[in-house]
C-alpha cells in the first residue's frame, strides 16, 4: 500500500506533508504500542515499518523540537487516567470516549500541526490502519487494535472486522466535527 500517495491524494497535501503525517502518525501509535503492548512490539513494528524514521523527519518542527508534539499530548492528557493532569476542555469533551480520547487527540493534534483539517480525521485512521494491516503480523495489528481501538472506530469501522466489535465508537467521526469550529 502506497501511503504516501494515499494520505496526498485524500488530503490534498504535497508529498513532503504527507511523508511527515504518515510519520509522526505511526510514531504515536508506536509510541502507545511500546507503552501498553512493550518494547518489543514497538521494536516489531519500527523494523517492518523502516522508512517510519525518514518520513517522520519531513514533520515541520515546531516549538521544542521534535519530541515537542508528544510531549504537549502527554502533558493534555495528562497521563493514561485521564483525570490527572490539566486535562482541560479537550479532554473534558472527549471524556466519554473512554481509553480513545487521547489517541483521537493526538491525531487531530496531528492534524493541526500540518494545517490540516481535523474533521479529516475519519479519513486518516483508515489508511493508517490498511497500511498497518499491510505491513505487520496479524497479531501485532490485533494488539494495536485492542490498544487503539479508535484505527477501526474512528472512520465509521467500515472495513475493518479485525476490530474484535465496534466498541461503540462509529460516532467519533462526528464528536469531532463538533468539537473542532
Amino acid at each position: 500500500m502506497d501511503l504516501i500517495g494515499q494520505l496526498s491524494q485524500q488530503l490534498g497535501v504535497d508529498s513532503n506533508q504527507a511523508q511527515g503525517l504518515a510519520g509522526s502518525l505511526l510514531k504515536l501509535v508506536q509510541g502507545t504500542v511500546k507503552e501498553k503492548l512493550g518494547a518489543q512490539a514497538a521494536d516489531q513494528m519500527g523494523q517492518a515499518i523502516p522508512e517510519m524514521q525518514g518520513w517522520e523527519q519531513q514533520a515541520p518542527r515546531e516549538g521544542s523540537g521534535g519530541g515537542g508534539l508528544l510531549g504537549g499530548l502527554g502533558g493534555l492528557l495528562g497521563g493514561q487516567g485521564q483525570s490527572g493532569g490539566g486535562g482541560g476542555g479537550l479532554m473534558g469533551a472527549l471524556g466519554g470516549l473512554g481509553g480513545q480520547a487521547g489517541e483521537v487527540a493526538g491525531i487531530v493534534a496531528l492534524l493541526q500541526r500540518f494545517n490540516i483539517d481535523a474533521g479529516k480525521a475519519s479519513l486518516v485512521a483508515p489508511l493508517l490502519l490498511n497500511f498497518l494491516k499491510s505491513r505487520l503480523d496479524p497479531k501485532l495489528v490485533s494488539g494495536i487494535l485492542t490498544v487503539m481501538p479508535m484505527l477501526a472506530n474512528l472512520g465509521g469501522g467500515g472495513n475493518t472486522p479485525e476490530g474484535g466489535g465496534s466498541q461503540g465508537g462509529g460516532g467519533l467521526g462526528g464528536i469531532l466535527g463538533g468539537l473542532i469550529r
